[in-house]
Order: C-alpha cells, then sequence, then structure tokens
C-alpha cells in the first residue's frame, strides 16, 4: 500500500507534457496572394506564404516544372522534411498522402522538389487540397513548422500560368551551351543527324541575345600522320563553322580551332573510344548582365481584357 500510495504522488508531481501543435504558416482566403512573372526562358508561379517566404513552381524551358520553398528566414531544422498533401478543412474525413521527405538546405530555394511530386502538388491544389512541408525546427527538435500552399484562386491564376508555359523555349541555355556532334572514320561533313544538333543550338543563339560567342574545336583520332589528323580536325570544325554561317549566325561571334588528336577523350585503342575522340564540339558564351528584351518577357492583359 505505501508503495502504491507513492507511486501515485509521483504521477500528480509529474508536469504532463504534450506534442506542441506544430506553428502554421500558409496563406487565407483574404490575403492568398499568386504572383506569375517569367520570359521565354522561364516561368515562376509563386504564392506568398505570410510570415514565412514564398511557395514556388518555377518551370524552366526545356524542363519540367519544380516545386520551390523559399523562405525570409527558415526555421527548419537542416535535414529531412515531410512532404504531404492534406485534405482541405471542409473533408476531414479524407486521408493524408505521404509524399516521402525532402532536405531543407542553407541555400536558395531551401527546399526542391522532383518534378513528379511537384505535379502532384498542382493536381492537388486543383481539387482544393492543401500541398505541405513539416519539419522540426533547428532550434528546438520537439517543436515544428508546417507551410503550407493555400488553394484559394488557385483556377484563375493556374491559366495564365499555363499560357507563360506555353510561349517557353524548347530548350535552356545549359542544354545547347556544351554540345558536341560525331563524325564516322575518314568523314569531315556533319549528316542529317549532326544538322538537327546545331539547329536546336542554333535556334537557341537567334532568340537570346545574351549569347555572344560560338566556340566550335575540331579533333581526331591517332590514326594516321599528325598533320593528317590536324588537317581533318580542321575540315571538320570548318563544316560546323560553314553550316552556323549559312544559317544565319553572325560569323563574327564564331571562334574555331582544330587540334588533331591531341585531346583525346577516350581511349583510342578501341573503336567505341576514337568514335568519340572524332568530334567537333560547340560552346556558347552568355552575358548575364544583359537585360532580357520586352518582347521576351511573359506579360498578360488586363484581367477586364480577359
Amino acid at each position: 500500500m505505501p508503495r502504491l500510495t507513492a507511486l501515485l504522488l509521483l504521477m500528480m508531481l509529474t508536469p504532463i507534457t504534450q506534442a506542441a501543435e506544430p506553428l502554421l504558416f500558409r496563406a487565407g482566403l483574404d490575403n492568398t496572394e499568386w504572383l506569375l512573372s517569367g520570359s521565354v526562358f522561364e516561368c515562376r508561379f509563386a504564392q506568398t506564404v505570410p510570415d514565412y517566404g514564398s511557395a514556388v513552381f518555377y518551370h524552366r524551358a526545356g524542363e519540367d516544372v519544380h516545386f520551390q520553398l523559399e523562405t525570409s528566414r527558415n526555421l527548419m531544422d537542416y535535414s529531412n522534411a515531410r512532404v504531404s498533401i492534406l485534405p482541405p478543412d471542409w473533408q476531414p474525413s479524407v486521408k493524408t498522402e505521404f509524399l516521402g521527405t525532402a532536405r531543407i538546405v542553407k541555400d536558395t530555394p531551401n527546399l526542391t522538389l522532383d518534378h513528379e511530386r511537384t505535379n502532384r502538388f498542382l493536381h492537388a491544389l486543383m481539387e482544393g487540397k492543401w500541398p505541405t512541408i513539416s519539419h522540426k525546427t533547428y532550434y528546438d527538435p520537439q517543436r515544428y513548422i508546417r507551410v503550407q500552399v493555400a488553394a484559394f484562386a488557385f483556377d484563375d491564376f493556374y491559366q495564365d500560368y499555363l499560357q507563360c508555359v506555353k510561349q517557353l523555349l524548347p530548350v535552356n541555355f545549359d542544354q545547347v551551351a556544351r554540345s558536341k556532334v560525331f563524325f564516322a572514320a575518314g568523314e569531315n561533313a556533319i549528316d542529317r543527324k549532326d544538322s538537327k544538333i546545331l539547329d536546336t543550338i542554333i535556334f537557341y543563339i537567334q532568340h537570346d541575345p545574351r549569347v555572344f560567342a560560338v566556340y566550335l574545336d575540331g579533333h581526331s583520332d591517332n590514326q594516321g600522320r599528325r598533320y593528317d589528323q590536324r588537317q581533318m580536325s580542321k575540315a571538320r570544325v570548318e563544316d560546323v563553322e560553314r553550316y552556323f554561317i549559312k544559317q544565319g549566325i553572325n560569323p563574327d561571334m564564331i571562334t574555331t580551332r582544330f587540334h588533331g588528336g591531341r585531346y583525346p577523350v577516350a581511349s583510342n585503342n578501341t573503336a567505341k573510344g576514337r568514335a568519340a575522340n572524332r568530334r567537333v564540339t560547340i560552346r556558347l558564351e552568355q552575358r548575364d548582365d544583359v537585360p532580357i528584351p520586352p518582347e521576351l518577357l511573359f506579360q498578360l492583359p488586363p484581367r477586364n481584357d480577359r
């Protein structure tokens, strides 16, 4: 009996602790703000998360859309956060969809989702659900943060976002800035497959005024005399240069060099390696300080005109 009394006394004196409710950051019906900006190079479809930052659907030309969380002041621990979709408040019986985890990092954006989960976020917003990032705070592992994207007015602004996506270029700078075309043994002229690659590069150059230089470098394998290797690489790079100029690229932008077999990227001891070395590389240079012309920026007419 004394032992039971002591146990009851201990329970009475021990404070009852409960897990604190997550600190919630999300916009409400009266302050949900969707912002859309872009150009032929990218679209940025963002919602302001009051007192926390921005939830961004970032769509770059030539790629699929990615969700990004950008914080004004990050409160989450720098580790894996929980990614989920919560049901709308009026459907509490609907199950939460758990989409795995994603890492919180110190750089901006602080979190990035792959395109598959990003598209599931967009689909959830169409259904009025709450895409959610949840995680413990960096200053107290017992306290949690929950950041949600609100679906209010999503349908109207989503149509605007689709208009922005429609005018994106088919490729982006990184996809064409470092390219190669290859040649069969003894050949120095581009074929139909090569011309398709070059056409894509040329198309991008013609639509991005920030590109100011094109460097073409010709290479060969190690077969034959060094002089012949050098002449072959020269003929290859000149054929690519002629194609660029014929398609309207300013010759003043182009710099050509030829190296023979001096810079192999693979072993010349195998047929596969020699094929990789018979190449012309194309490198584009872009100026970051050149503003995008207004005609390449995405603009929607006023809402009362649509």
